[in-house]
């Protein structure tokens, strides 16, 4: 159950950041307080079903991310790229980035 906390909790923050919603902002919509929602991010916590249901629901969150199928590594690794690009990359990277993926998918 400890693999699956680390990753739900990355997640749930990955998912947020990508929507550019700040912990105060999820806890607003999920009725909890921020500190039970940094705990959950921070996987020192479990979310309740029905707290983990609205946070898989708001976020758009697969449920293959908690159920553990094989996609769920992939997906939050994927968000992790896509929150990098959103929020570190410039045109220019944005630019670079996409003629190197598509050189190394040509192959």
């Amino acid at each position: 159950m400890r693999g699956t906390q680390i990753k739900l909790g990355m997640a749930i923050k990955m998912a947020r950041k990508n929507m550019k919603m700040t912990q105060g902002e999820l806890a607003e919509k999920l009725n909890i307080s921020v500190r039970y929602l940094q705990t959950i991010e921070n996987e020192s916590q479990t979310p309740s079903y029905a707290v983990l249901e609205r946070i898989l629901e708001i976020l758009d969150i697969p449920s293959n991310v908690v159920f553990g199928t094989s996609d769920e590594d992939m997906y939050v690794e994927k968000e992790e790229l896509l929150h990098l690009i959103n929020n570190k990359c410039g045109e220019h990277d944005v630019k670079v980035l996409l003629a190197t993926a598509k050189a190394l998918l040509s192959e």
